[in-house]
């Protein structure tokens, strides 16, 4: 932990694991954006020590996942840094990849940060700005973008005063893809002033714009056709490639939306002030206190949720709260 740093943490983004555990990447609460350190947590409920953690000094986690366990293997827990770089946690091991193109470090073709790291049909998938886009195959990260990169401008002179502020400014100007989802041949990713672009399994095709509100999150339902999309200022999307997206609500908040999943048959939404549900077209806020809710997901009979103060469980009948042990 950096000098002087406060104990008290924030949690950032999380997945579950089981109906009893959950894994996250915290921050300290007022530390600087500027030095990164994540901290990463397991709680495991039925445990009397419930709550565990190891550093990554110089990492700000942006993204954890959990691929559905293989018989016969250890689980293993992914987490992703704005840098590209990627932690793989198991109890056996522990070992660290890298995305060598991503990020802002003077060894990346600085296409800017990466923000998601997803699991879909036994393969890895990050996604980021500039519409970076990257598969891991069975050796190494392989770029997963043709058609959605954009590279214009970075053959710049790291010499010149400017070259960092000029990096950023082109950076801005481009697409931020904030997540990626799916099935092999039926892959979507979402990110800023309302993009969306599907894959299906041969290229990438951009989608008609319904919003210029940033969206941040997609969800596939079980019946893997219909799609889900959450953003910005209370913005929902439902659809497919196929038969088009229609608007559900569209800048009617102030709200922004950063997480959904389906749990008994409702469709719940993490918010900025709390967590929603939509039901039959109706959008309602729960009687739940949270705030930033970055994390939303069912796994294994129970509901999971995530806010910057708190990590919640819900059973279909209530709801479980967690404080922090260092809160």
């Amino acid at each position: 932990m950096p000098a002087n740093q406060s104990n008290t943490i924030t949690m950032n983004t999380g997945s579950a694991i089981d109906k009893d555990m959950y894994y996250m990447s915290c921050s300290f609460t007022n530390s600087s954006f500027d030095l990164p350190y994540s901290r990463m947590f397991f709680y495991q409920h039925k445990n009397s020590d419930k709550w565990f953690y190891h550093d990554l000094p110089n990492w700000h986690v942006v993204s954890t996942c959990f691929p559905p366990p293989v018989p016969g293997e250890v689980r293993k827990v992914y987490a992703l840094s704005e840098e590209g770089d990627i932690e793989c946690f198991s109890r056996q091991e522990t070992t660290l990849e890298k995305i060598e193109d991503a990020g802002l470090l003077p060894t990346s073709k600085l296409y800017g940060y990466v923000n998601k790291l997803s699991y879909i049909n036994g393969m890895l998938y990050a996604c980021g700005r500039r519409g970076q886009i990257y598969r891991r195959n069975h050796s190494n990260w392989e770029q997963f973008d043709d058609g959605i990169l954009q590279t214009a401008s970075t053959h710049l002179d790291p010499e010149d005063p400017r070259y960092r502020e000029t990096i950023d400014t082109i950076i801005k100007q481009t697409v931020d893809l904030f997540d990626i989802a799916g099935l092999k041949n039926n892959i979507y990713t979402v990110g800023s002033r309302g993009f969306i672009a599907h894959h299906d399994g041969t290229h990438w095709n951009t989608l008609k714009q319904l919003t210029a509100a940033d969206l941040h999150a997609l969800l596939l339902y079980p019946d893997l056709t219909t799609v889900l999309i959450v953003g910005a200022q209370g913005t929902i999307l439902k659809g497919n490639a196929k038969s088009g997206f229609n608007v559900i609500a569209r800048k009617n908040t102030t709200i922004d939306f950063y997480s959904a999943t389906e749990y008994q048959g409702v469709t719940y939404i993490g918010g900025s002030d709390g967590i929603y549900s939509l039901q039959d077209g109706a959008i309602k806020k729960l009687r739940v206190t949270a705030h930033e809710v970055s994390s939303i997901e069912s796994k294994d009979g129970v509901m999971w949720a995530l806010a910057s103060d708190k990590l919640m469980r819900f059973d279909g009948r209530q709801w479980e709260f967690f404080k922090h042990v260092d809160n």
